[in-house]
Formats: structure tokens, C-alpha cells, sequence
């Protein structure tokens, strides 16, 4: 009988990998609640951008095209969340939803409204980064299940030697 200690090890790999990536989404949580304090500070933490940068920049959206904007962006990412959840299929996407929702703080910020604005953004990123956190959380706890039946499979062959 060949050896089983080595893929032994590699299924103990494995399953400390999961293990580490089902927190990631309480990772992405926490980087958005900084995200969400600064915007609540109105940025003051960040350097003023130079009268030229505004220029080039030119001027910001009008708030009513930024709040059907972060409307049509949550609804899409929650069904886009929850169908990734009902398919059983790999979680993605965190990150970039951090970066969208980031940048409708930065949109609300230069167009001036950011203050009457931000509980709208803070509670749409919450939804759907706590579906996210939870679909990614459900995702790999279920492949750490499916590992640990594995090396208790391999640890009956080994103690049967």
C-alpha cells in the first residue's frame, strides 16, 4: 500500500486555506467600515486635491444621476450575490464591489452632497457585502466539510495499517 502521509498533509493544506478564505469577507466588512468612517470625516485625512486637478477632473455629476446610479449598482449586485449563492458557485467579486462602492463616496464627495448621501451608500454596501461575507463564509466552510470527510477517510486507512 503506497504511502498516504503525504496527501494527508496536502488535505490539512487545504483545509487551513479554506479555512483562512471563509474570513475574507468579514476582512472586506472591516475595510469598508474604515472606508465609511473616512467618508463620514468627509475625507480630512487625505490631502486637498489642487484647483487644477478639479479642473481637469471638471465638475461632478449631478447627485440625482449618482442616486439612480448607486440604486441600479445595488440591485444588480444583491441579485448578482444571491445568484451566485443559489448556484452553489465560487464567491467573487468582493473587492471589486469595495472599489465600486468606494467610488460612489468619491462621486457624492466632489459633487459636494456627500453628507445627505452617505447612509444611502453605507447601507447598500452593508447589504451586499454581508451577503457577499456570508455567501464566501457558507462557500468555503462547506469545502472544509468536504476536506475533513477526506482525511478522516485517510485516517482510518492509516490506523487499518
Amino acid at each position: 500500500m503506497p504511502d498516504i502521509e503525504p496527501l494527508r498533509l496536502q488535505v490539512q493544506a487545504k483545509i487551513r486555506k479554506f479555512e483562512l478564505l471563509s474570513s475574507s469577507g468579514l476582512w472586506i466588512l472591516a475595510l469598508f467600515t474604515a472606508m465609511s468612517i473616512g467618508a463620514s470625516r468627509d475625507f480630512d485625512f487625505l490631502p486637498s486635491l489642487s484647483p487644477e486637478i478639479h479642473e481637469m477632473l471638471g465638475s461632478a455629476p449631478p447627485t440625482n444621476f449618482i442616486n439612480w446610479a448607486l440604486v441600479l449598482y445595488g440591485f444588480s449586485a444583491i441579485i448578482m450575490v444571491l445568484t451566485q449563492m443559489t448556484g452553489g458557485k465560487k464567491p467573487r467579486g468582493a473587492i471589486s464591489h469595495f472599489f465600486y462602492l468606494s467610488a460612489f463616496y468619491t462621486f457624492y464627495h466632489f459633487s459636494g452632497d456627500l453628507h445627505e448621501n452617505l447612509w444611502a451608500i453605507f447601507t447598500v454596501g452593508m447589504t451586499i457585502l454581508s451577503l457577499q461575507g456570508y455567501h464566501v463564509w457558507n462557500y468555503y466552510k462547506d469545502k472544509v466539510r468536504e476536506e475533513q470527510e477526506i482525511l478522516a477517510e485517510l485516517n482510518k486507512l492509516i490506523e487499518e495499517k
